[in-house]
């Protein structure tokens, strides 16, 4: 007989208090160990072109470094993807995996498109001066250089200025402050079209022109290593002497990176020197040697300024150091600008790997094409947030896989102004609009229903649970497995919103079948408050510990939210004087002994046009209506949406109407003829030239017998043609219309 298992003890030890028989689950260890919180998430690394388990190279600490933009025009839709999208990883990473990201994103202020628009902003001011007939060889000249395209900023620099100091324009300018000018401008109001989108600040941001001393040091080091030569002023990665170290590979984001030197050039800016300076055609600049008309910094190698992919390497390595855990940006910078800033930085700490994860972000296309600047297809971000809400864009943004390219398709009309077609909206739009809809409508009932019982709970009420509520709370446990699921396999928002709109849909279903005295609102508290933290982990929803959307990704042109707490007569200022409103009208068709009717069109009126103007929504149903709180901007643009669908549909019965009445007067018209003569008219005149007492042919118009199989198919249509017509007829005598005669 075998010995009686025993335990190990735990807590006291004293006659009293014996000890308490427990044993540690196997997993129990795993789970006490440090590391994660939470399992990792599988990322897509473009290293592999695989998702891999994410694991941080340091205990929970994650440094983060994306690409941020480059400053010299305004932010468009395929940066607001790719911003958002990096908002939306970075805030799963920190609130939901509970990783302690530091996240950086630089700025590109010093570039070749930078100074190239600084030198057509002031060219075009200075000829914007010039008079009719004044100055015409110096103005003719720079518009000659201008329409040309040549990038001969020193010549550009130089008619300009002598333009300037004809028409008397005395202004100080220079490229060496005039870039930053137009750099600041843009990345202000990148950083403002970023805080309407709703996307959070980095925790470091990095700018090009602070950085240019230790970018010089940084290509120092390059060069002392044995992987970077100065020729003529410049610097430049020795590609070969690189990729042939024991310890080092290129092409590792890009297998073609060595083959495609024509997409390699574009990385080298549109100012590029001569490529007979390199060794290798492979070869990229660090530092570029400035040509008159460029800005420029003082280096071992004469006046120059940083190439694109040194500032990266550079910069993320002065805050994150030798190793890096996430590097991210759009998926058209993996050739060559990540693939080079891999190589410099593993050149730079002379390491096998720098980064360990590579995220890149799907492109966006506009009806197949890549948006950007250069194919003017863009639509910047403040055009599209004067037709959606950011709430509707980071939707439309979620139910795209992040890393997949996304297809955006404008919905134009025409300005009858002018005669131009313009953006009215998105098709894809549509899909978003509808399920952020359906968030809102559920909040809305969850919160009228919770206004039944305060805090959700009461000593009066029950609150065991029956069948229904089991289904809810199985509804519940299948979402948060679900949503987990979803956010371990690469972040997949588009499942993540499934799951969470299938709970809506589940919460939906137990309310229509319970009554409102029989709600659980302990549970239905539960789901709502599920919906709502996974919503604010998508970056859609506030993490205010209440029920719904919060303020975050409102209307960005709501002029009516104010900042701070107003007081609380401002506050209720507008519901008051509606309310005051809708008194005295209600008191004065009392007065005047109104019908039913005039009352009902005023409490309609109040429906549809008082509360709305102050963000207030009411849905008539059984039982008594149900208030919604909104923006009164996104209730204006969804009673919009109401009156166009319903203003269409009833262009769409009209138009049926017209079709049928139209088809309704044809088959009269053809009814009216004898069934005698129809073959003697319209398609059949001139065609036969012998009829029968009935009038079906007999013969053609040459002579001919009409075929015996023809004559089977005339008699068939004569039939039904003198079925039609004394239809026809039959209803004019009922109708009473004189000499008829059947």
């Amino acid at each position: 007989m075998s010995a009686p298992t025993t335990f190990p003890p735990f807590g006291p030890g004293c006659a009293c208090c014996p000890p308490t028989s427990w044993w540690r689950p196997e997993k129990a260890a795993a789970a006490c160990a440090e590391g994660p919180r939470r399992e990792g998430p599988r990322l897509m690394n473009t290293f592999t072109r695989t998702k891999v388990p994410f694991v941080p190279l340091e205990g929970n600490r994650v440094g983060w470094y994306i690409c941020g933009p480059t400053v010299y025009d305004s932010a468009h839709m395929g940066h607001a993807r790719n911003y958002v999208n990096f908002d939306v990883l970075r805030r799963v990473m920190s609130d939901y995996f509970r990783y302690d990201v530091r996240f950086i994103m630089n700025v590109t202020d010093i570039d070749d498109k930078i100074v190239m628009r600084a030198h057509l902003r002031r060219s075009e001011a200075v000829l914007a001066q010039v008079r009719d007939g004044e100055h015409t060889e110096l103005a003719d000249a720079l518009r000659a250089l201008l329409a040309s395209g040549e990038r001969d900023l020193g010549e550009q620099e130089r008619l300009t200025k002598a333009l300037a100091t004809s028409v008397g324009d005395n202004s100080e300018w220079s490229i060496q402050t005039a870039y930053l000018e137009l750099a600041h401008k843009f990345e202000a109001e990148f950083m403002e079209d970023m805080r309407l989108m709703g996307v959070a600040k980095p925790d470091m941001l990095t700018r090009v022109s602070e950085y240019t001393d230790k970018i010089v040091t940084y290509i120092q080091q390059i060069i002392d290593r044995g992987y970077a030569y100065a020729s003529n002023g410049s610097v430049y990665f020795d590609v070969p002497s690189f990729e042939n170290a024991p310890n080092h590979k290129y092409a590792k984001l890009n297998k073609a990176a060595l083959e495609n030197v024509e997409l390699a050039m574009d990385g080298e800016g549109a100012l590029a020197a001569d490529a007979s300076e390199k060794r290798a055609e492979n070869d990229f600049v660090l530092w570029k040697k400035s040509k008159p008309g460029e800005p420029a910094w003082d280096s071992p190698w004469g006046m120059g300024r940083p190439g694109w992919h040194i500032e990266c390497s550079a910069m993320c390595s002065d805050v994150l150091g030798e190793t890096v855990d996430i590097n991210g940006g759009g998926i058209d910078l993996n050739f060559p600008h990540h693939e080079n800033q891999l190589a410099q930085s593993e050149a730079f700490y002379d390491c096998e790997q720098w980064v360990n994860t590579f995220v890149h972000t799907g492109h966006l296309h506009i009806d197949g094409l890549k948006m950007s600047k250069s194919l003017k297809n863009f639509i910047t971000i403040g055009a599209a947030l004067k037709m959606y809400s950011a709430r509707q864009i980071r939707f439309l943004f979620l139910l795209h896989q992040w890393s997949d390219p996304m297809d955006l398709t404008p919905v134009a009309e025409l300005n009858k102004e002018t005669g131009d077609e313009v953006v009215v909206g998105f098709a894809q739009m549509e899909q978003a609009v509808a399920i952020e809809k359906v968030f809102v409508e559920f909040f809305h009932q969850v919160k009228g229903v919770m206004r039944l019982t305060p805090g959700g709970y009461s000593v009066e009420q029950e609150h065991t649970w029956g069948e229904h509520e089991r289904c809810l709370s199985s509804a519940i446990d299948v979402a948060r497995a679900g949503v987990h699921a979803a956010l371990l396999d690469n972040i997949n928002t588009p499942a993540t919103v499934k799951t969470l709109k299938e709970l809506v849909s589940a919460t939906n279903v137990y309310l229509s079948k319970t009554s409102a005295r029989n709600v659980r609102p302990l549970l239905v508290d539960s789901a709502a408050r599920f919906v709502t933290t996974t919503l604010a982990c998508l970056g859609v929803a506030e993490h205010s510990g209440g029920i719904g959307f919060g303020e975050i990704g409102a209307d960005a042109d709501d002029k009516t939210k104010k900042g701070g707490r107003a007081s609380a007569e401002e506050a209720m200022a507008p519901a008051l004087d509606a309310l005051v409103k809708f008194r005295d009208e209600i008191r004065a068709l009392a007065k005047t002994g109104a019908d039913k009717a005039a009352i009902l069109n005023a409490c309609d009126a109040l429906r549809d046009e008082g509360l709305p103007a102050i963000g207030v929504k009411l849905d008539d149903r059984d039982g008594g209506a149900l208030w919604k709180l909104s923006s009164p901007e996104e209730l204006r643009k969804e009673l919009a949406r109401e009156a166009e669908a319903k203003a269409k549909k009833e262009e769409e019965t009209r138009k049926k109407k017209e079709e049928a009445a139209r088809k309704a007067a044809e088959k009269e018209a053809a009814a009216r003829v004898d069934p005698r003569e129809m073959f003697k008219l319209g398609e059949y005149a001139g065609v036969y030239a012998e009829y029968d007492e009935e009038g079906i042919p007999t013969k053609t118009k040459d002579g001919e017998e009409v075929a015996k199989a023809q004559r089977k198919k005339l008699a068939k249509l004569h039939g039904a043609q003198k079925t039609a017509h004394e239809k026809y007829l039959a209803k004019q005598a009922a109708d009473g219309v004189a000499d008829v005669k059947l």
